[in-house]
């Protein structure tokens, strides 16, 4: 069996070596045509699919700002996060949603080691205390922060005595900054994740302990993603402008929902406008107007713009599909009728028409698996190293993207791609083959004279 297994390869190899020309393009052909599909369905499937940390994204909403404003239009300040008044008055015990956590967006901050004039800048989250528990992170060392800790963030200011400022950082020794980094990070300021754990550092010049370390979460997780996460109670919201101006209705506040079973966007939109209007018709000095929910895949692309991503890509994936495909279809057609004097003495010495058929069918399979194999083998290369290219979008300064084997190592995409290649492959394959075995040896000879 083996011995049989490697004659039927080496006359394999040998039949394309007869066809030189026509295999390289329909190699290339279709390991292009699977490298650019399979760019755009990673790129797609990278930004929607629920993956950990973002095993939700399926079942979320995002509130990304909301317009505030005098009623009668003035001193309006644009799209804000949401302050602690409006935030608990559009999302407490809101129907539909069955659990809620919310951040303070993604910000720079320099941080170092005690002593050390090596400073680094990192990316910054403040995250509420369940954080941890509505996204998926992998902890390689240590914890989450407690909830003692998440509240000891309320204590780390005190009253300034100066005059342009109301608050200031209390600088008694007692450290009341609890933090969770990034293995990266933990690497490079100390060499390692359990080493970082319990160890401190200074975060924008003020001390704060580490608690924790989580995998590193690539920069393509638009909400999950940080360097560094830390108490929203860090960010001092309550002696904080615009949160004092508005009486709590701006502020720091971005929310994530996370959807009940059954439960539309839809529906939780329109409960959502129901507490806008019942808060503006409470005589505030300010009012709010159109406050942005987001389903994931409309927060990820064209965010604002009434467009369907999916249509979009669908659109652009038969583009990249069928057109290539049609091409090589058509090279393949010619390329078989060139080649009917060949099935004709192949009948002429007695072989079966479902022989010839399963010939020619192997040589398509064969030089559409040798192509899908490239064509993917491609795609992984075009998409590590245009990472920062395709993924830049949606807010996140993306940098140093890290695409792990559970991002790019996708069968069921590459699959799905193969199989359509070999539709195409096989049928103007196996069409004219069919019709070529059916006919007299005579008729095919003579090219119908």
């Amino acid at each position: 069996m083996k011995h049989s297994l490697l004659h039927n390869l080496r006359s394999f190899f040998r039949l394309l070596g007869q066809h030189r020309f026509y295999t390289a393009v329909c190699v290339v052909g279709t390991a292009v045509t699977i490298a650019f599909v399979m760019v755009v369905v990673m790129v797609y499937d990278f930004r929607t699919a629920d993956v950990a940390p973002e095993t939700r994204r399926s079942r979320v909403l995002y509130n990304y700002g909301t317009q505030c404003m005098r009623p009668d239009g003035s001193n309006m300040w644009g799209y804000r996060a949401l302050g602690p008044t409006a935030f608990h008055a559009f999302f407490d015990n809101l129907p539909g949603v069955d659990e809620l956590t919310w951040h303070g967006g993604l910000s720079k901050a320099v941080c170092a080691l005690p002593a050390s004039s090596d400073r680094r800048s990192v990316m910054l989250r403040a995250v509420a205390a369940n954080w941890f528990d509505f996204f998926r992170y992998r902890f390689v060392a240590g914890r989450p922060f407690t909830q003692a800790e998440y509240d000891a963030g309320r204590a780390a200011f005190e009253q300034a005595d100066d005059e342009w400022r109301l608050v200031r950082n209390r600088e008694d020794g007692v450290v009341r900054r609890f933090i969770v980094i990034s293995e990266r990070l933990a690497r490079q300021l100390y060499g390692g994740a359990a080493e970082a754990v319990g160890k401190q550092l200074l975060l924008d010049f003020q001390e704060a302990r580490v608690v924790g370390v989580v995998a590193d979460v690539s920069s393509i997780f638009q909400t999950a993603y940080a360097d560094v996460w830390e108490p929203f109670t860090l960010m001092n919201e309550d002696n904080l402008d615009p949160n004092l101006a508005t009486a709590g209705l701006i502020g720091f506040r971005y929310a994530v929902l996370h959807l009940s079973p059954g439960t539309s966007a839809a529906a939780v939109r329109a409960e959502v406008d129901r507490r806008l209007a019942q808060l503006n018709s409470q005589g505030l000095e300010y009012i709010l107007k159109d406050p942005k929910l987001y389903t994931h895949t409309e927060y990820t692309f064209f965010r604002d713009g009434n467009i369907s991503a999916g249509l979009v890509y669908a659109l652009l994936l038969v583009v990249l599909l069928v057109v290539p495909a049609v091409g090589i279809s058509g090279l393949v057609h010619a390329q078989m009728q060139s080649r009917l004097g060949e099935i004709a003495i192949r009948k002429a010495y007695g072989a079966s028409n479902a022989n010839i058929i399963g010939h020619l069918f192997i040589e398509s399979l064969g030089t559409t698996l040798i192509g899908g194999v490239l064509g993917y083998a491609l795609s992984c290369v075009l998409v590590v190293a245009g990472g920062t290219w395709l993924f830049g979008t949606g807010g996140v300064e993306l940098q140093g993207i890290v695409l792990g084997s559970d991002l790019l190592l996708r069968p069921s995409l590459f699959l799905a791609v193969l199989a359509a290649c070999l539709v195409f492959n096989a049928l103007s394959t196996l069409l004219p083959a069919w019709m070529a075995v059916h006919r007299s040896i005579s008729y095919t000879l003579t090219g119908g004279e």
